[in-house]
């Protein structure tokens, strides 16, 4: 702070030379000693200025935040900084100062784990100083390769708990993962900065088909495609079974009809911007899960394959609507075994509420029903 006044002084001494002005010779009580002395105290109120501001900023901490990749799953070497072969990208720090400063930076990271325990401080590791001139990003990617690492800890019994859940599946266990970086100046001049983030982990699993069911005979233009996932995203593929194809594995290999990529575990087929579904033909659909993983890529983990045929026009008898209620009301299901036990067969026309209705309007109705099973509180049969 004293050489940047002494620094300030000689700059201020020298614009006020340059300028004419001698504040030491100068009569005060005439009027040109009155005006310079006036421009000569305005110079050194611009330059305390000058220095006050130049000190203030020169005091301010980093300013620091972070990105995070969008990840579900991680390896063990995905946060091994020091010693992984084949590193990805997890995280970036982004460092903001006034001028070029030299800074270090310490990071704490703490997990908490269902059934395992919280580990707040479960590894510390701390860089050797490096140069920010004005900012500079520094990622995981860096760590003891263009930045060095002088300090690395891992807790032991964190460790252990993480190893004895990731030896049969190579994964780091579901739970929450906090960083917090400070990045501090080497002279101590300033307080440092801070910026925390979390990783939440769920290790989505397997991918389940629930509707339509396998080799459904029955299936409208339009169904509602049904599945259970745990993950962030799945992508739903349909494709159509050509004539001399034998396997399901044989027609999804080909380039699918219909693909969408969604949040949701459900999704009707769409009535427009797709490919129609044709009465006769048979499709073959399965469901990839998606979840985010080290270095930006999304893993995809697929279902079993399934098929379905659309009914024929006219074709759906009784029974396959039956089938097709009690799986969108599963808590009645005793009450559809029961008609088709006594054999009911239809009579050749449908009434709802005693309007007559067409396949195409029950169909509907099955699919408004799949979608808010709750809707309905009771169901007789008279």
């Amino acid at each position: 702070m004293f050489l940047l006044f002494a620094i300030v002084s000689t700059i201020c001494y020298t614009l006020i030379t340059l300028m004419g002005i001698k504040p030491f010779r100068t009569n005060a009580f005439t009027l040109r000693g009155i005006v310079m002395r006036t421009r000569y105290l305005t110079f050194w109120v611009m330059m305390c200025c000058l220095l006050v501001a130049l000190s203030t900023a020169l005091s301010q901490s980093p300013t620091v935040s972070s990105i995070v990749a969008p990840v579900n799953q991680l390896s063990v070497s995905d946060i091994d900084f020091r010693h992984s072969t084949t590193p990805k990208w997890l995280f970036t720090i982004n460092i903001q100062v006034v001028g070029t400063r030299t800074v270090t930076m310490a990071v704490r990271a703490g997990f908490s784990i269902p059934n395992r325990g919280d580990y707040p401080i479960a590894l510390t590791f701390g860089t050797d100083s490096f140069t920010v001139r004005g900012t500079r990003s520094v990622s995981n990617l860096d760590l003891d390769r263009t930045i060095r690492l002088i300090s690395y800890n891992l807790d032991n019994t964190a460790k252990r708990s993480l190893e004895e859940t990731a030896l049969s599946s190579g994964q780091i266990p579901a739970g929450t993962y906090t960083f917090n970086v400070d990045v501090t100046y080497v002279d101590g001049s300033a307080p440092p900065g801070h910026t925390e983030f979390k990783i939440v982990l769920s290790n989505p699993t397997t991918v389940e088909l629930i509707s339509p069911v396998d080799d459904d005979q029955f299936a409208n233009q339009f169904p509602l495609f049904q599945w259970l996932y745990d993950g962030p995203s799945s992508r739903i593929s349909v494709f159509e079974k050509l004539p001399g194809q034998t396997s399901l594995e044989e027609a999804a290999s080909g380039v699918p009809q219909f693909t969408k990529t969604t949040t949701a575990n459900s999704m009707q087929y769409p009535s427009s911007g797709a490919r129609i579904l044709e009465p006769g033909k048979t499709y073959v659909w399965f469901v990839e899960g998606l979840s985010g993983v080290a270095g930006g890529t999304a893993v995809g983990r697929k279902s079993s394959l399934r098929s379905f045929t659309v009914a024929s026009n006219g074709s759906q008898t009784l029974s396959s609507l039956l089938d097709e209620l009690a799986r969108a009301l599963p808590r009645y299901q005793s009450l559809f075994d029961e008609l088709k036990a006594q054999g009911f067969t239809t009579a050749g026309s449908l009434h709802l509420n005693g309007t007559a209705i067409s396949i195409a309007d029950l169909q509907r109705l099955v699919n408004t029903l799949r979608q808010n099973p709750d809707a309905v509180t009771t169901v007789e049969l008279e």
